[in-house]
């Protein structure tokens, strides 16, 4: 591990060359970080630029150790044309995601390859243990790398809740304690004992990201994402970007407005989140619930199931019309943190209510089964400096 000293030095050295990239180089790396392996030549006419210029760029990031040659590839005609690749080693990135009940950490390469995954558990989250969490993993984490590795680090991305003393109001956890993320800032807590640059975002949103990255999303230049955690939370892809919106809240799908089984409108965070499963377990089996939704298929409580996953897709189906409707999107991407068969019966039954819907003046959506679970959400929060850095935004 890098002493501060050491860090601050590759900062002002060879970390400042490694990532002060121009835009025609961030453009090279998305393009074949998007699409795969390509020849100069086929690089220079996808980025309309002169063929010369692109041989001279592809050797700068090679010589800086961000592409790697594959092996030649022989045409019908002429020469055997060599491709370029991203190197998985070319750059790495710290991500962390704060849930209610546990954290990720994870260290993760220029190809998305996970390197190194931290998972820690509390009762719930306050600045200090959080800090500790992102300290201890990325002294665990970077000690993975060799020294001339750690070097490339592009940051620590972090994914959490905004206003997360407001996000736990509903919980009876320490209201004292929770309002001291009030006044807390990531960059600055983290800055005691990482120079790296942190950089922040909507837990929903990251695990959007990293649901585009590296899940089912791959590929889709437009689409919705749901999560489906201890509270409700999404994103939404436009054009291949993440879409944040004027103040940062776009896909915050949790204040969606829905009218319950009693006629009441509520917010969707109050009918499509395992909050609503767990209230319901303790008040059967008062302090089993976090135990019992550790289990690997959430066995021995099928009627408090059978109507929490009822009521979820019911409001979530709706709720995914809604979205497709307001940003036109073809693809619904829906994940959560439940066993593969409550998330795939959850699917099935929005797949239902989609289909027997009111989808008059929309394409009625086509709903995706995310694959990423809980671990979007740190490997987008660890996509995030990579793509701030290296890639074209």
């Amino acid at each position: 591990m890098l002493t501060p000293r050491q860090m601050k030095r590759i900062r002002r050295g060879n970390r400042i060359a490694l990532f002060d990239r121009s835009a025609n180089e961030r453009m090279i790396l998305s393009i074949i970080q998007s699409i795969g392996p390509l020849p100069s030549v086929e690089i220079a006419r996808r980025t309309q630029l002169s063929a010369q210029s692109a041989s001279v760029i592809t050797r700068s990031l090679e010589a800086d150790g961000l592409l790697l040659k594959g092996d030649p590839v022989r045409g019908k005609v002429g020469k055997p044309l060599t491709p370029f690749l991203l190197n998985k080693d070319g750059a790495f990135s710290l991500g962390l995601r704060i849930g209610r009940r546990s954290a990720d950490m994870v260290l993760l390469d220029f190809v998305g390859g996970v390197r190194g995954h931290i998972a820690s558990s509390f009762a719930y989250p306050t600045p200090q243990r959080i800090t500790d969490i992102a300290r201890t993993g990325m002294t665990e984490l970077m000690s993975k790398l060799p020294t001339d590795q750690q070097a490339r680090i592009a940051g620590f991305g972090v994914a959490a809740p905004f206003e997360l003393w407001k996000w736990l109001d509903d919980t009876a956890i320490p209201k004292a304690e929770m309002m001291a993320w009030r006044d807390f800032e990531f960059a600055e807590a983290f800055g005691a004992f990482t120079a790296l640059p942190v950089v922040t975002g909507n837990d929903g949103s990251l695990a959007c990201m990293g649901e585009h990255a590296f899940g089912s999303a791959t590929g889709f230049s437009d689409f919705v994402y749901f999560y489906v955690g201890s509270f409700i939370g999404g994103g939404v892809v436009t054009n291949n970007h993440l879409h944040l919106g004027a103040r940062g809240n776009a896909g915050a799908f949790g204040s969606f407005p829905v009218r319950g089984s009693d006629g009441q409108w509520r917010q969707l965070i109050s009918h499509a989140s395992v909050v609503q499963l767990e209230t319901k377990l303790d008040a059967r089996w008062p302090g089993t619930a976090q135990d019992l939704l550790k289990q690997p298929d959430w066995a021995g409580f099928d009627d408090l199931l059978e109507d929490w996953i009822a009521d979820t897709s019911e409001h979530l189906g709706y709720a995914a019309i809604a979205a497709a409707a307001a940003f036109d999107v073809p693809h619904v991407v829906v994940d959560c943190g439940a066993p593969q068969a409550v998330k795939r019966d959850l699917i099935a039954r929005m797949n239902r209510v989609v289909a027997q819907a009111d989808c008059r003046g929309i394409e009625r959506p086509v709903l995706v089964e995310g694959r990423l679970g809980p671990m979007a959400g740190a490997l987008g929060a660890a996509y995030q400096p990579i793509v701030a850095r290296l890639l074209r935004k």
